[in-house]
């Protein structure tokens, strides 16, 4: 092991020094900011050995095959650590510590805080019905033991039962096998070097010992968030047809392998178990998440759900933690309790299934709508399409600035972020686009090589209605002359009849909408505050009864889209308010819709 420079190798993240004591940040500072993992594993031996010889232990079992560490900066070090220092949370917070960024990303592991963690454990273990006692607790994806130590704690004051007694009911997997020692050493510390819990390595979801139980009381903890639209954490073509075997069709599509260890933990469950898990937002409303949240409600209740707001981990992802009570096959729960970071919880009626959004959109203050769902839809007399990848990428070097003067046959290119309700900034605002900054983006058909990809931009060059995503309200402007490209994420929705972009567009933009899409979806956009929109939800929504309340909010969207060409600010704000009231009374909404609609409106602003 080469020696190490005593001054700092790189700056840990501020989070880092706030969820440690301060001598622990320093210990930190002075190590490389990236180890290799066999030095790493080095570090956390001799970390543990020194933790043990404080509380007058003998040696950690699980790093009995570690060569002790003769770098003098390390053994310093430790020298300098108080005894206060060498706690069992201690060894975890270290270990997430040394592992560089990149795996840290990869493999979507992040360290709990130890007051998150106790937070998460005390929800599945008052989700239970006190009729049997906890015989097992498992965490599928360990760690470095934070969860399992706060389940330790609390059994301990709820049995009476010695640590000892404790530590070997606890289960373990982890894929990465330090992390693993690290909670075998922990755990084992904690119980005064008497017990050892139950441990595996391995990916719980594809590679669990078969001869592991299938009763456990309590399956907690906070999986690797590994989402599929990114390529450092998607998963590669093996694991998707080993995970497609073990979970059938719920791991098909972009679903979030933290939705499978939801899966996996109640298949796990015994008959009046608990489940809890840190997850990321996404999870209550994704489309890819549905089939796992149908699976889960077939067999668990969903008793809690808490939101998390502070963020608690570097990841840059909104996080939530949910718990689930084993019930029997049509048991069905008609509250769930919701709490925003330590709020006291509120009653929420249980939404179906195929999106739990609804609870989380509860908590933010979105009103609760009934829309007229067997009246006709709006694809039945619009098309909304939006492009994908090969429409974003396939575009990036035919895009120019407009000064440039390109020839041939040219479109405006909107971005959402030129997109305002009814007012087209595209000209007025820089925008982003592929990474570079434009002030009026124009698409160049005749450069754009994918003769495809072409095909479908000219297909859009009709009078619409185009729809933002991503957005705190539904932004929506008209094309009525069909001129404007759209850039992918932005929705295209075409009427049959070009006359009706105006009633297009008072749909799109009604409180009553934008209220029921916020409640379907929330959390699976950038923000917990935005609205992400998908071409299929919106032809599904239904058309206002009200037809007069209707023509009246269509001419005055028209009203607010000739006073922004002229830039009468005044009168475009007038006939926007217009547009939204009208609406309200064409959807047979109340008054605070409004209300509601036009505060979320300023704030964006």
């Amino acid at each position: 092991m080469s020696a190490w420079p005593t001054s700092p190798g790189g700056t840990r993240s501020a989070r880092t020094v706030a969820v440690t004591a301060g001598h622990i940040g320093r210990f930190l500072d002075q190590l490389p900011a990236e180890l290799p993992i066999g030095e790493a594993n080095e570090v956390m031996a001799a970390v543990a050995r020194h933790a043990y010889a404080t509380s007058e232990m003998d040696p950690p079992a699980a790093f009995a095959d570690v060569g002790r560490v003769d770098t003098a900066v390390v053994t310093s070090l430790l020298a300098d650590l108080p005894d206060e220092a060498c706690t069992p949370d201690a060894l975890g917070v270290i270990w997430e510590n040394l592992m560089s960024t990149g795996p840290r990303r990869t493999q979507g592991a992040h360290f709990t805080p130890r007051e998150t963690a106790e937070r998460v454990v005390q929800m599945a273990i008052d989700s239970r019905a006190d009729v049997s006692p906890i015989d097992r607790v498992w965490d599928p994806a360990a760690g470095g033991g934070a969860f399992l130590l706060a389940a330790a704690r609390q059994l301990e004051d709820r049995t009476g039962c010695s640590r000892a007694e404790i530590v070997e009911r606890l289960y373990a997997t982890d894929i990465d096998p330090v992390a693993l020692r690290v909670c075998d050493a922990a755990l084992s510390l904690w119980a005064g070097g008497t017990a050892r819990p139950v441990t595996a390595v391995g990916d719980a979801l594809v590679d669990l010992p078969s001869n592991w139980p299938t009763d456990f009381s309590v399956v907690i903890g906070n999986p690797p968030f590994l989402g599929q639209l990114t390529s450092d954490t998607a998963r590669s073509s093996s694991m998707s047809e080993r995970l497609r075997l073990e979970f059938g069709t719920l791991a098909t599509g972009y679903v979030d392998q933290a939705a499978l260890f939801v899966e996996l933990g109640l298949r796990r469950l015994a008959d009046d178990g608990a489940l809890a898990m840190i997850l990321p937002q996404s999870i209550l409303g994704s489309r890819d998440a549905a089939a796992v949240r149908e699976s889960a409600a077939e067999r668990a209740c969903l008793s809690r759900v808490w939101v998390d707001d502070e963020g608690i981990f570097d990841a840059s992802v909104e996080v939530i933690a949910i718990s689930m009570v084993r019930a029997p096959e049509g048991a069905h729960q008609e509250v769930t309790q919701v709490s925003v970071g330590d709020c006291s919880a509120i009653d929420v009626r249980t939404p179906e299934p195929h999106s739990w959004a609804p609870l989380l959109a509860a908590v933010q203050g979105v009103p609760q709508v009934s829309l007229p769902l067997s009246t006709a839809s709006l694809g039945e007399i619009a098309t909304a399409t939006a492009g994908f990848r090969q429409h974003f990428y396939g575009i990036a070097d035919a895009v120019r600035e407009d000064e440039t003067s390109a020839t041939g046959t040219t479109a405006c290119l909107m971005t959402s972020g030129a997109i305002d309700p009814l007012a087209n900034l595209w000209g007025r605002r820089s925008v982003k686009f592929a990474g570079t900054k434009w002030n009026a983006p124009k698409l160049v058909l005749d450069a754009i090589p994918d003769p495809a990809v072409r095909s479908w931009f000219d297909g859009r060059l009709v009078p619409k209605v185009l729809l933002a995503s991503q957005t705190p309200v539904l932004e929506a402007v008209v094309d009525p002359d069909g001129t404007l490209a759209p850039s992918v994420p932005v929705i295209s929705i075409e009427p049959d009849d070009p006359e009706m972009v105006w009633h297009v567009a008072a749909v799109v933009t009604a409180p009553p909408i934008c209220a029921f899409l916020l409640a379907e979806a929330a959390g699976t956009g950038l923000s917990s505050a935005a609205i992400r929109v998908r071409a299929q939800a919106v032809a599904a929504l239904p058309l206002p009864s009200n037809s007069s309340a209707w023509d009246r909010g269509a001419e005055a969207g028209r009203r607010a889209h000739d006073c922004w060409l002229v830039e009468d600010e005044a009168g475009h704000e007038q006939a926007l308010a217009e547009v939204a009231g009208a609406m309200v009374e064409a959807y047979a909404g109340d008054a605070e819709l409004f209300d509601w609609w036009w505060s979320r409106l300023r704030k964006r602003r």
